[in-house]
């Protein structure tokens, strides 16, 4: 416990100094947030607020995750920072929970001032279940750095890793539903397939629709679908980071591997064949 506690410590001091992180995970999505706020004309209207909170949430998770995550994993690979603690007597997983628990740790106070504005610049009701809000926003943010961390596991340069990211990154942004609406069939079809997707809808529910993960079970069945599939993603994303983990960018992995980053997607396609076949 005390190699995770040293380790937490550790990473919170170095990812404090990135200005990559401070941009990332406060400036941009709150530049988003006040513009397209304006744009809109979230003032005084909840469903506008909600869709403006829910894009810069999506746009904040997406940027921990994926850059701050994945692309800061890289760096420290490419920079041999790993490699000092190669050296010292730990495993790969006291690395990546500390990751995940710096995520969190500097992101959630953006979540709080983000309802906070909300609700008194636009005028947005506070959720009734917040804290079904704070958890899933949560599960999907150590999600989505499971997801970061596999493309570290698996980029053999910082090259690599970046272009693993863009095909992420902008597909999940632009036919989720966080940044514009999702029109015709075809498009509907791919959003059910979207990680971001599922982030997205779970918010709107429980924004919008006043529904809980305690809340009736017809009213909250999508919700624990996005939740479960959102924590088997963390779980798996987490052990293929681990078991593919390198402590030196000299260590290269096979091209297929590269393949393992489908394996954090599949409880996405899952579900959405399911949604797609049920109908």
């Amino acid at each position: 416990m005390k190699s995770y506690l040293a380790l937490i410590k550790l990473d919170l001091k170095l990812a404090l100094r990135l200005r990559t992180v401070i941009f990332f995970n406060y400036l941009f999505p709150m530049i988003f947030f006040f513009t397209i706020g304006t744009f809109i004309g979230a003032k005084g209207n909840a469903e506008h607020a909600t869709t403006v909170v829910t894009m810069s949430v999506t746009l904040g998770i997406l940027g921990n995750g994926l850059f701050g995550a994945g692309i800061r994993a890289l760096q420290e690979r490419e920079m041999n920072i790993l490699r000092r603690y190669k050296v010292t007597p730990i495993t790969p997983t006291p690395l990546l929970v500390a990751s995940m628990v710096t995520g969190w740790t500097i992101f959630m106070p953006y979540i709080l001032v983000l309802l906070t504005l909300s609700h008194f610049w636009y005028q947005m009701p506070w959720p009734h279940h917040i804290a079904s809000l704070v958890l899933f926003i949560s599960l999907g943010l150590l999600a989505f750095r499971a997801i970061g961390l596999v493309i570290a596991s698996v980029a053999n340069t910082m090259q690599e890793g970046t272009i693993l990211v863009q095909l992420l990154y902008f597909p999940m942004l632009f036919m989720s539903g966080a940044t514009f609406p999702i029109r015709g069939p075809v498009f509907s079809v791919i959003s059910k397939f979207i990680p971001a997707s599922y982030l997205v809808k779970g918010m709107q529910s429980i924004m919008l629709n006043g529904t809980g993960f305690f809340s009736a079970w017809h009213d909250s069945q999508e919700l624990w679908q996005a939740a479960g599939a959102l924590l088997l993603t963390m779980a798996v994303g987490l052990t293929v980071g681990g078991k593919l983990f390198r402590w030196e960018k000299e260590e290269k992995i096979k091209g297929t591997a590269k393949l393992w980053v489908l394996a954090v997607m599949l409880p996405f396609a899952v579900i959405g064949l399911w949604q797609i076949l049920g109908k």
